[in-house]
């Protein structure tokens, strides 16, 4: 129960509403505890009247009272109740929201390593199910064991009053179901845990179905996705059976003991009356106490086993707050375009002068990126890179070319410090990128990635993303640059299109001039474009490569391409091969050299991408 004394802790804020909770539920309970002994005074004056052969009216008389009395304890009593679930909704809401927060904020805050280890349906079903377990557990568990605990004990009490005897008896009956309890407990968390690991699976082949539905139709693959999701499917229902038979295994025996306990209760009670030790007003009070007892404790064994199941939710959600978060003790700060410390404007319009003293030291660097003798790998035991060193001059545009899996677009992932090298240094105008914080860095470099990313929202919004602040003439100028104007204007609303489910109804090279548009918004100091032209048409490319060749003077472009176009343009080439930096040099000065480029050139010019 670590996790869950963790989990309140943490939500001590609404510590003062459970406070008021815990007072709404005694003062329920007080009410529900005294009322049995009310009815027993009442069948004890009809008892006695009865044997004194009072009339029926007046015996009726003498209970008016009395029944006022049980009207007004029994209204409080739903009164008090009811203000108890009312508190606990909102403190409950704030609790799941509080959590749902943390573990959104510490999403952003997690290394790329971790984004590769872990299935993305399993993570959704934590951010959804998982946490909607806890608040369900938090609605229904807190009250109720509070006022099972309460109920208990007064009820206890109350029978300990009446008779001792029988009250001991019903103890016994406690202490038998809490040590049934107890038994169950460990077994009821592991098989709750799978449950909620194969939930997972699931939403993670239902999530891979729907994202690669064109891929499947296309390699005809249906039939294997749908026994994969199967068998995901058959597992989670296996899983699913096991909880079931445990949430439910406990109810009868909890009830089967309450059963034992009015059969012994019954006997030995029929035996005090007749003895003249107990009245038929206290059985009657007695049983209704037993009833107050084994209720709670029939709740209590289903809130149990609720708890259980909170307990591996939160157990799977606190391993992602408790996951290390990236590295960012950087302390510098550079405001935006550090290569317009000028203050020249570009045709966009869009340039702003800056002279923080950040800036400037930035700007001073000879070279805009360096390497120095830089190591990295995915794994420890698995080197990727290995002691590579090279130099960008400021304002050059430079291309990264090699075979795939040579290690390009790694070497753009440890630029923009998605990983974490293992040695060496990586500088931005002669500064350490870690003495940078995160977003200083990632402010001075834009990406355009083949792989584009639109979110729900209008055009307009989705070309803002990078820089929401900026203003529709600015948004349109961008696009113009980026060749996306016409056809935007060409859509029905235009700049205002909503676009939904990534775009799908627009075409993959619209969809990439949007995240083109983007990054010339952004106005950074370094573009990195990976393979950004590569899902547009020929005619395009040449129009949009002028744009970028317009955008770029003054600044570090670092380009990966397959494309000769891109090549031939670039001012530096760097030929990767095997998490090396094999050659560097121009275009011509390389295929001069007869080397490796050279042979992937030809065998680019034979029909191959370089």
């Amino acid at each position: 129960m670590k996790l869950v004394k963790r989990f309140l802790y943490d939500s001590r804020d609404q510590w003062w509403l459970l406070a008021f909770l815990t007072i709404a539920l005694i003062l329920a309970a007080s009410f529900e505890i005294i009322a049995p002994r009310l009815l027993g005074s009442i069948v004890d004056a009809i008892v006695q009247g009865l044997q004194e052969q009072r009339e029926i009216n007046a015996l009726l008389d003498g209970t008016v009272d009395t029944v006022l009395w049980l009207i007004i304890f029994y209204s409080c009593h739903a009164l008090f109740t009811y203000a108890s679930e009312f508190i606990i909704a909102g403190a409950a809401q704030h609790m799941v929201l509080a959590l749902r927060s943390r573990v959104s904020h510490q999403i952003h805050n997690l290394p790329m390593s971790y984004f590769n280890q872990h299935n993305r349906g399993d993570m959704l079903s934590r951010l959804t199910s998982d946490l909607d377990s806890v608040g369900e557990t938090l609605r229904e568990g807190i009250p109720g064991l509070i006022s099972s605990f309460i109920g208990i004990v007064g009820a206890v009490a109350m029978m300990i009053w009446i008779s001792p005897l029988l009250a001991a008896i019903i103890l016994g009956v406690i202490l038998v179901g809490v040590f049934g309890l107890t038994l169950t407990a460990k077994k009821a968390r592991t098989i709750y845990l799978r449950n909620q690991q194969a939930l997972g699976a699931v939403n993670g082949g239902i999530e891979e179905l729907i994202s690669g539905k064109q891929i499947v139709q296309a390699f005809g693959l249906e039939k294997v996705t749908t026994d994969h999701l199967t068998n995901l499917n058959t597992q989670l229902f296996t899983r699913e059976r096991q909880s079931g038979f445990m949430g439910q295994l406990i109810m009868p025996l909890v009830n089967f003991i309450n059963q034992i306990g009015y059969v012994l209760v019954a006997i030995q009670g029929g035996l005090l009356v007749l003895r003249g030790q107990i009245t038929i007003g206290d059985i009657q009070a007695f049983f209704l106490y037993v009833t107050q007892v084994s209720d709670p404790i029939s709740r209590s064994s289903y809130i149990l086993t609720k708890f259980q199941e909170t307990h591996a939710a939160l157990g799977r959600i606190y391993e992602i707050l408790d996951y290390p978060m990236e590295d960012d003790s950087g302390t510098l700060t550079i405001p935006p375009n550090v290569a317009a410390s000028s203050g020249k404007t570009d045709s966009a319009g869009i340039m702003n002068t800056n002279t923080n003293s950040d800036q400037n030291l930035l700007a001073t660097g000879e070279n805009a990126i360096e390497f120095k003798h830089v190591d990295f790998g995915y794994s420890a035991d698995k080197p990727l890179i290995q002691d590579v060193s090279f130099e960008i001059p400021s304002g050059h545009v430079v291309a990264i070319v090699g075979p795939t899996g040579a290690g390009k677009t790694t070497i753009i992932n440890l630029l923009m410090r998605f990983y974490e090298i293992s040695g060496g240094i990586i500088t931005i105008h002669g500064t350490d990128i870690r003495k940078l914080s995160r977003e200083a860095l990632h402010r001075q470099i834009g990406m355009v990635l083949q792989d584009t990313w639109i979110f729900t929202g209008t055009i307009a919004e989705n070309i803002a993303y990078g820089k929401p602040e900026a203003t529709r003439e600015e948004i349109i100028k961008v696009a113009k640059l980026a060749m996306a104007d016409h056809f935007i204007r060409t859509l029905p609303h235009g700049y205002d299109t909503m676009l939904k489910n990534g775009a799908d109804d627009l075409s993959q090279g619209q969809r990439q001039l949007l995240t083109i548009a983007r990054a010339f918004l952004v106005n950074p100091s370094i573009l990195v474009l990976d393979e950004a032209t590569a899902n547009v048409d020929t005619r395009t490319e040449v129009e949009v490569q002028k744009a970028m060749n317009q955008l770029l003077k003054g600044r570090t472009g670092i380009v990966i391409a397959h494309r000769l176009s891109t090549i031939r343009d670039a001012d530096l080439l760097l030929v990767v091969n095997n998490g090396q930096i094999v050659e560097q040099g121009t275009h011509q000065e390389l295929l001069a050299k007869g080397g490796y480029y050279t042979e992937l050139y030809e065998n680019y010019a034979k029909g191959m991408t370089v």
